[in-house]
């Protein structure tokens, strides 16, 4: 099996053959595992060739990374039973102890290239080597996972994606995991509510948890996570009563199908985290609106950050401005972008958010073209926080059309001490338009005299 070296392995090569002085290869030989444990492994393999002084220098890295795909593009006759002897080796070779991270992905799909039995031996050894961060990246139809992983001493955060199809994850009846304080799940599914509470009752330190497209049941699973700070649930199936009292940033995104929404949650213990981000995928909504959804908006009263989606936006349109606080500490309000129907919605959190500072549309200002006359811009509600705190107002995908350049008026003609308008354009604005645009948003008024205006 022929092997490729790359470039740097290369330039250590001439450097040694050309007669100059090879300072690095007199360094100690902890110092050069510490130095070669920056490169993937495959890399770090590499250097073995260079000379007799660097043949086993690759045992001693702290981090251990087997990439497929990178294996695949740099051996001239890869293969995966080849992949599967590589690990072998550098695992058998390997005499570090503890490392710090071991990291495999491979893409494969078809199970029978990566037998279920390898998979628990490399994971295995990882564990064995006092292993603190753990990244799976998987694709094989047969997975499972070492009884291993589930009493670690040493993992301080699990990283583990599949990809096609689902992970099962088959939670023992004990789990210890004392160090973990970050836990990211993509594609997984927990077998029942009961695997639920045994996991994460085994996770005392749990800080952060990302759960991504996970499969948690169909009835209501009390999780209690008292040290976690930071919850992102995106496109989950489920439904969890969360009792977590320390949490400061929660991030929520799901679909919308006709039946209500696919992943539900409630707050036990009184929570106002301090960056909310909620978010629906559906341009059809019916029905009323969850009553978990405005516990969550409602119980954002203390938040700093609030980041909403259009279609959330879209469904508050729905809630009375009665039933909602204010945001005595709101500070920056990111959207994706605003339409007429949604408009009154923004002015509420304009009027409502006495210490807001920074406003930030994440996909254009406005798509609504038929808003074309400045007065649909003028709310009933009396805007004095945002004229009187609000400093930057950011926007991205900008088109210059005549219904955005109508808000922007708007917006600075209420915003006296605004600092900064920043707006960066959409790929597709041409240069002779960008000239046109820049000479109209020269011309608008502005409340303050100490704003400036960027197109970038």
């Amino acid at each position: 099996m022929g092997m490729i070296l790359s470039t740097k392995c290369r330039k250590v090569l001439e450097m040694r053959d050309g007669g100059s002085l090879d300072r690095i290869s007199s360094l100690p030989d902890e110092l050069l595992g510490h130095i070669l444990s920056f490169l993937p492994t495959l890399n770090a393999v590499q250097t073995s060739m260079l000379s007799t002084r660097w043949r086993y220098l690759f045992t001693l890295t702290t981090n251990l990374s087997f990439d497929e795909p990178q294996y695949f593009r740099f051996l001239d006759k890869p293969s995966s039973k080849g992949f599967k002897r590589f690990i072998n080796g550098v695992l058998a070779l390997h005499i570090v102890t503890p490392i710090q991270k071991f990291s495999l992905k491979f893409r494969r799909t078809y199970e029978h290239d990566y037998q279920h039995q390898h998979l628990l031996v490399w994971i295995s050894a990882a564990i064995l080597k006092g292993v603190k961060h753990l990244e799976l990246d998987m694709s094989s139809r047969e997975i499972s996972l070492p009884n291993c992983i589930f009493y670690s001493q040493t993992l301080v955060t699990i990283d583990i994606t599949t990809v096609i199809h689902k992970l099962d994850l088959k939670v023992p009846g004990l789990v210890c995991l004392p160090s973990l304080r970050v836990l990211k799940l993509d594609n997984v599914t927990f077998l029942d509510g009961e695997s639920i509470k045994r996991f994460f009752g085994g996770c005392s330190q749990l800080k952060e948890l990302v759960l991504l497209d996970c499969e948690l049941g169909t009835e209501y699973v009390d999780l209690s996570a008292l040290a976690l700070e930071k919850l992102t649930l995106f496109w989950c199936r489920g439904h969890l009563e969360i009792n977590a009292p320390n949490l400061t940033n929660l991030s929520y995104l799901c679909s919308w199908p006709n039946d209500g929404v696919d992943m539900t949650f409630l707050l036990k213990n009184p929570c106002s985290p301090s960056t909310l981000e909620v978010g629906f995928r559906s341009y059809e909504f019916s029905g009323h609106i969850p009553q978990f959804v405005l516990s969550l908006i409602r119980g954002a009263q203390n938040a700093r950050e609030l980041i909403l989606t259009f279609d959330a936006l879209k469904l508050l349109t729905r809630v009375d401005n009665n039933q909602l606080p204010t945001y005595a500490k709101l500070e920056s309000l990111y959207l994706d972008y605003c339409c007429y129907d949604t408009w009154k919605c923004v002015t509420f959190w304009l009027a409502n958010s006495p210490q807001l500072k920074t406003i930030v549309f994440n996909e254009g200002l406005l798509k609504d073209t038929s808003c074309d006359t400045e007065q649909n811009w003028h709310p009933s509600a009396k805007l004095a926080p945002f004229s009187s705190n609000v400093e930057t107002i950011e926007v991205h995908g900008f088109e210059g059309q005549k219904s955005e350049l109508l808000l922007l008026n708007y917006l600075l003609e209420n915003a006296r001490v605004l600092k900064r308008l920043i707006l960066y354009k959409c790929s597709s604005m041409k240069t002779e338009d960008e000239l046109q645009v820049s000479k109209e948003l020269l011309m608008l008024p502005k409340a303050s005299t100490y704003c400036t205006i960027q197109l970038k």
